[in-house]
């Protein structure tokens, strides 16, 4: 008996149809996608594969297969066509057709812009019954922005990897939205307010996501001195919105026009260029896969052409090291390297990465469940608030309810930088609003009424979301040396200097030493931080560490110190052979 939990599904069959009759076009537009291989259009199949928790489900992501965000009880789902099912076989899985997708009718987007510029009318240009495509996405941030001047900041992150190959491509946009006052905004980890940052269509195919930006866009800005719980948010903090971070991937999804083609990946072809354009075979890499965190773990490939390609190394994309750099220009590291190390507990900031479907709440760690993070408690309690809001969804690591998952960037958020971060997996299984492409109608009717209220909570959450918040006394801000000190090779210790004054009472629990060190092997260093009546904290042990430079905020319980007076940093090199130098360090007691 077939099952209907996929009845959606069967306007998704997009990557195949559209692959079958798109070719040429101008790259950067709403115009068809070259250098994707045209195939012939064919019946496409979802598989329901016997895949429990545990080894079986990362068996069957670790060969490659296009597995979906979906899961019922010991079941996962593979997209394919008929010759995934002979695969499923040979690989000894168990699987049946759970559906046949009939191929669809193609038809272009209504308008298709050729200006690699944006004007007023770009931001009517849609798709597939209302979706709106990256020209529109671009045409609005722009519309906000002249808009609503006190309220925007427009800023323009990187470029798409087709954009720095120079055929086509787009620029990497965010917007930076609260009541403007000075400091606000700013691409440094000084500000003054908290910040809470949520992006959608990083997986090119899950359109929901960036309709639910960009309308989170215009519950703010519309919103602000009209709506009182708006306009205490963005008094108090700075919301930030990446609504497309793929859109090179996107730019292929949209070339399906009313059959969005079912590209996951981002656009680069220098590896599997040869690719088929299948639903199972795309180019580009998965920048869900490309971080350093845990690059190349479990629920990856390395086939060019599967849905999970994590690339030939870590953070090889320009998309992801984009993202990276706007991050670690707005939070500051708060956690040291250890799997179960916690970030303190007055960290701030919330990063919220939208993806689609199977109404999860996922967090911190997607690589592994033999560990939980140091903020496991917190983190969980906070995926089940959100999860209670949008109406009973399931939520914890996604090991524990779907897969793990390496390289992911939530991950990557918490373990370079100690910020809580989740994943929203947003639309059912099942019904007539499942899919990666459910009808437009859907976002105003199921999904906005859902997600709205999970951004206002998260939004608020990002002042105090490991329940240790609370503003510094007056004078206390972090004090930084960033004069160069050299440190010799297997030699006597050095030191580097600031002065804490004004600053009453006695330092944290949880004081922040923040270090930038630059040498050829950070396992020889001894670092310690020496307070002004001359006790030292280590920092630092040397170990076989053989990597380059140290970049790490360490927290230090110095509350027996007093704050004020001159504290140092003593960086000692015990072992011979390689050299560095202190390039600048940072204190906040």
């Amino acid at each position: 008996m077939k099952s209907t939990r996929r009845s959606l599904l069967t306007l998704a069959v997009a990557g195949v149809a559209a692959a079958a009759v798109v070719t040429g076009g101008t790259p950067g537009t709403a115009g068809p996608a070259p250098g994707v291989a045209a195939v012939q259009a064919g019946p496409t199949y979802v598989y329901k594969v016997h895949a429990p928790l545990g080894a079986a489900a990362q068996n069957l992501l670790g060969r490659g297969f296009d597995v979906l965000e979906d899961r019922d009880g010991d079941y996962l789902f593979v997209l394919g066509d008929a010759t995934t099912g002979a695969g499923l076989k040979q690989a000894g899985f168990t699987a049946v057709i759970d559906e046949v997708l009939p191929a669809p009718e193609w038809q272009p987007p209504a308008k298709k812009s050729q200006s690699p510029t944006f004007d007023a009318a770009d931001i009517n240009e849609t798709y597939y019954g209302g979706y709106r495509t990256i020209n529109a996405h671009w045409s609005h941030l722009d519309q906000v922005g002249q808009q609503y001047p006190n309220l925007t900041t427009l800023v323009d992150y990187g470029d798409s990897w087709k954009k720095t190959q120079g055929a086509g491509g787009y620029d990497l946009r965010a917007i930076c939205i609260t009541k403007k006052n000075a400091g606000d905004c700013a691409l440094n980890t000084s500000a003054p307010k908290p910040r809470f940052f949520v992006m959608g269509q990083l997986h090119a195919r899950e359109l929901t996501t960036g309709d639910t930006a960009w309308k989170w866009i215009d519950h703010l800005t519309t919103g602000y001195g009209v709506d009182a719980e708006v306009t205490a948010l963005l008094d108090t903090t700075e919301v930030w919105v990446v609504p497309i971070a793929n859109p090179d991937g996107v730019n292929i999804v949209q070339q399906g026009g009313n059959s969005p083609r079912y590209q996951r990946k981002n656009a680069n072809t220098t590896n599997g260029s040869n690719c088929s354009g299948t639903s199972s075979s795309q180019i580009g890499i998965d920048l869900n896969r490309n971080t350093d965190s845990h690059w190349g773990g479990e629920g990856t490939s390395s086939n060019p052409c599967d849905q999970t390609y994590k690339g030939p190394s870590a953070n090889s994309e320009v998309e992801t090291k984009a993202l990276q750099a706007l991050w670690r220009n707005l939070y500051r590291d708060r956690r040291g390297t250890g799997a179960t190390d916690a970030a303190p507990a007055d960290t701030t900031g919330v990063v919220i990465s939208m993806h689609s479907y199977s109404n999860l709440v996922l967090f911190p760690w997607g690589w592994t469940t033999s560990y939980k993070t140091g903020n496991d408690a917190a983190l969980r309690g906070m995926a089940r608030d959100m999860a209670s809001l949008a109406g009973g969804w399931q939520y914890g690591q996604p090991g524990e309810v779907l897969y793990n998952a390496a390289g992911a960037t939530d991950d990557w958020v918490y373990d370079d930088l100690g910020v809580a971060s989740f994943v929203w997996e947003i639309g059912p299984s099942s019904g007539t609003c499942s899919g990666f492409f459910p009808a437009f109608s859907c976002q105003a009717s199921t999904f906005w009424p859902k997600t709205k209220p999970m951004l206002m909570y998260a939004a608020k959450k990002a002042a105090n979301p490991y329940g240790g918040g609370g503003n510094p006394p007056v004078g206390c801000a972090k004090q930084t040396n960033d004069t160069d000190v050299a440190i010799p090779d297997n030699g006597a210790a050095v030191t580097s200097a600031v002065t804490i004054a004004g600053c009453e009472g006695n330092a944290s629990a949880s004081s922040q030493v923040e270090v930038h060190i630059v040498h050829t092997y950070r396992g020889d260093l001894v670092i310690d931080l020496v307070a002004p009546d001359g006790t030292a904290y280590r920092l630092k042990a040397s170990n076989n560490d053989s990597g380059d430079n140290i970049d790490t905020t360490y927290t230090a319980n110095v509350s027996s110190e007093a704050r004020n007076g001159t504290w140092q940093l003593r960086v000692q090199d015990v072992y011979s052979a390689d050299t560095g130098r202190i390039n600048s360090w940072s204190l906040t007691v």
